[in-house]
């Protein structure tokens, strides 16, 4: 499935995919509960959530890529922080995901500002790393 995403316009790109992408520069982190300096925030509103507990926590870092949660077979594109050891801090599930794959997008990338999507879900952002990579 994946040999079809080629065609003209992506011929030379580094990937094909965001599922790629991450697949080849993301790792995995440890789900972990919620630290009590944490609070839990808005349901379906992960990308905002997780970019308001980094600037609240500055230790921690905005990380994107795909998330399962307890309650799902399907992973979904999510975004969370994480802390030094690579543990998840996931404001939005409050603990309730269960794996977790993806990047910590270096500092220039991180958004600025509260927002509902994600740098790996837009295409103003995606296609530069589709193209190019990080």
């Amino acid at each position: 499935m994946q040999d079809g995403l080629d065609h003209d316009g992506t011929a030379g790109w580094k990937h094909r995919s965001v599922y790629e992408f991450v697949a080849g520069h993301g790792r995995w982190f440890t789900p972990a509960a919620l630290p009590a300096r944490v609070g839990v925030l808005e349901e379906r509103q992960c990308f905002a959530n997780a970019t308001a507990t980094e600037r609240a926590h500055p230790d921690l870092a905005y990380t994107e890529g795909f998330a399962l949660a307890a309650d799902s077979p399907v992973p979904v594109l999510h975004g969370w922080c994480t802390d030094g050891d690579g543990r998840v801090v996931d404001p939005t599930w409050s603990g309730a995901g269960v794996a977790y794959l993806g990047i910590v997008l270096p500092t220039s990338m991180r958004p600025r500002e509260r927002r509902s999507w994600g740098v790996l879900e837009a295409p103003g952002s995606l296609v530069p790393l589709l193209r190019d990579g990080l």
